[in-house]
């Protein structure tokens, strides 16, 4: 059972679903939330939204706010901090489709039971947040939607929350299941692909990067010109999903990198299945006009983190699909490149000064990660 301090960190971030992947808008303050407010039954608890912006850019902690925090774990106010962190530039036109598309309509109905209001103004009042905070220099934020939310107080209510959660079948998957690529099936995967649809429809990019969390983390960041197609959660499952939906859109790619393989090691992908998957992606690719492909390796993660299955997957397995890469890059003519994130590992193991949880990159990981990447659409 999910004790009452963890209820309330995915109180906040549940209000926020539509907002995950990798964990994805500055507006007046006047017409923002100035205080959030969790409830659960008669408990309120009151963190004012000044208060959360000066812990995101100073991590200085406010008495009110470390009343909420003392609930936390450790490790929980660091998945707090590093959510206050993201910020993600979207395309306006193609967010506003979004928005009013079939799917969005869908989820909003959904995200607006978590938040407590008196009149029937919750759907309206989260397309505006999102979109008057789409407009903020900072990107999409937890904190630019807040400051954008038309009332001064967000009140979340946590059975609410925790029910929307639930359903998503996102956050509760079972400890013991095996781990498969279920994307196809995520409401908030076909959200995030239908936004990537609306934004690069008939457009050509110089680079197009597809790939899996540690590529979503990059973000933004690779330049003008650039568009990151990446997913949390991907494998060569769900990444010939991705490029039969994005193919009849007719966006090209001058060049194309496809960073995929870690979470087929971790869902136990056959070399065969694996083997099939990537060159069906490469033709995919090659359908939409790009000149030239390129393969970067599985990522591995430290030893620790390769012996728990809830985390990573095992290394020897990882270096498996590895091989299997290797072997379809030279049937199809297509470059494995491997010496740009070579310093991240030593002896094929990811180096625990770069990474946050032994599996993801942290941001000296990323940096170098983002070095590679551009080194790549450089060339």
């Amino acid at each position: 059972m999910i004790n009452y301090i963890y209820r309330l960190l995915l109180c906040v971030s549940g209000c926020f679903i539509f907002l995950v992947f990798h964990s994805f808008l500055g507006s007046s303050p006047s017409l923002g939330a100035d205080k959030i407010v969790v409830r659960y039954g008669l408990f309120d608890q009151s963190l004012p939204v000044a208060d959360i912006r000066k812990y995101a850019e100073t991590k200085k902690v406010s008495s009110d706010l470390q009343s909420f925090l003392g609930y936390l774990k450790p490790k929980q106010q660091q998945q707090f901090q590093q959510a206050l962190q993201v910020k993600k530039p979207l395309d306006i036109v193609a967010l506003n489709k979004l928005v009013d598309s079939p799917i969005g309509k869908l989820l909003l109905s959904g995200a607006s039971k978590t938040i407590a209001r008196r009149d029937k103004a919750g759907i309206p009042a989260l397309r505006a947040a999102l979109l008057i905070g789409a407009k903020s220099p900072e990107g999409l934020s937890i904190l630019s939607f807040l400051e954008a939310y038309p009332s001064n107080r967000l009140v979340i209510d946590v059975p609410s929350t925790l029910d929307l959660l639930s359903k998503s079948k996102l956050f509760f998957a079972s400890s013991n299941a095996t781990p498969k690529d279920n994307l196809g099936s995520s409401p908030l995967w076909q959200l995030e692909l239908q936004y990537q649809v609306f934004a690069t429809e008939g457009k050509q990019f110089s680079g197009c990067l597809f790939g899996d969390s540690i590529s979503a983390q990059i973000g933004n960041t690779l330049g003008e010109g650039n568009f990151n197609f990446a997913f949390n959660g991907v494998s060569s499952i769900s990444l010939v999903q991705q490029l039969q939906r994005l193919t009849p859109t007719k966006v090209k790619c001058e060049k194309t990198i496809i960073a995929v393989g870690a979470n087929d090691a971790l869902y136990q992908l056959s070399d065969e299945e694996f083997s099939k998957n990537l060159k069906e992606a490469i033709a995919l690719v090659r359908t939409s006009g790009t000149k030239q492909i390129f393969l970067i390796p599985a990522f591995y993660s430290t030893v620790a983190a390769s012996k728990d299955p809830s985390v990573a997957a095992p290394l020897a397995k990882v270096e498996q699909i590895n091989a299997v890469m290797n072997q379809v890059a030279a049937s199809e003519n297509v470059p494995v490149v491997a010496e740009g994130v070579a310093p991240l590992y030593e002896n094929n193991v990811l180096k625990d000064n770069f990474t946050t949880d032994g599996d993801h990159l942290n941001a000296e990981g990323l940096k170098i990660y983002r070095q590679a990447l551009l080194n790549i659409l450089g060339k």
